[in-house]
């Protein structure tokens, strides 16, 4: 069953507008606020503040895998219902007729190159390559700038980790002074346990959550590019290959 054509970004929408909700409904419950004031070392500030170029990274690899798509679709439908299919390159676009051209996307590129490809071999037999097909590199293209969302993620847990040290040390500094056992140096004492202790939970749930909703965003652009790489190796070896070999 075929998705709908805006089936990534309303999937990614929907999660996007789920977490906003979630983030008001935090910040109204004082329970941002209480995350970043109780977090004494600060990392939290900066995990969130990676998460939003996260966010901001996978809105634009959204447009951009999501218009990948859709331009596929229209050379797939193009090419499956043109009766007379001729493709061939004219000025270094790809036409299927005499007048229509295909549209300039991911797809039509590599159309192109099976083209250059196969003209090239007629012309040279002997450069003919047996070796594996090139959508590897379309596929590497396409998903290498996710690398650094991944990266981020696991940064982030990195960090939650290290707030987790931090908080320790803070907690543990305010005993390794200890003199006296009264009572107000113990309300003190207590005091700054209590806060080296927020300090280390909070960081780490900031890191752990901020992780997981991230690689969650990621995981949406690998699997749909995986798609849309399937889906151009099923219209080319099955429609394509044919008219040219």
């Amino acid at each position: 069953m075929q998705k709908h054509e805006h089936h990534l970004f309303l999937v990614w929408l929907i999660f996007t507008g789920t977490v906003s909700f979630l983030l008001v409904l935090a910040w109204q419950q004082d329970v941002l606020y209480l995350l970043y004031t109780t977090d004494r070392s600060k990392i939290s500030v900066a995990i969130s503040l990676l998460y939003i170029f996260v966010t901001i990274h996978c809105a634009m690899r959204v447009f951009n895998i999501s218009s990948q798509i859709n331009d596929s679709r229209k050379v797939e439908s193009m090419i499956i219902n043109e009766k007379n299919l001729k493709l061939v390159v004219s000025e270094n676009k790809v036409k299927i007729d005499n007048e229509t051209f295909l549209p300039d996307c991911l797809v039509t590129d590599y159309i192109h190159d099976l083209i250059s490809k196969t003209n090239a071999e007629r012309e040279n037999p002997d450069a003919r390559n047996t070796g594996s097909d090139h959508i590897e590199y379309y596929e590497s293209k396409l998903k290498s700038p996710h690398e650094i969302g991944w990266f981020t993620a696991d940064i982030m847990i990195k960090m939650g980790l290290l707030g987790t040290i931090v908080g320790f040390i803070l907690m543990l500094g305010s005993v390794s002074n200890l003199r006296d056992f009264d009572v107000t140096t113990m309300q003190k004492i207590l005091s700054y346990m209590s806060s080296g202790m927020g300090t280390a939970l909070y960081t780490t749930l900031a890191g752990l959550v901020c992780s997981m909703l991230a690689a969650t965003q990621y995981q949406m652009l690998d699997r749909s590019s995986d798609d849309l790489i399937d889906s151009i190796r099923h219209l080319t070896r099955v429609y394509v290959l044919p008219r040219l070999s």
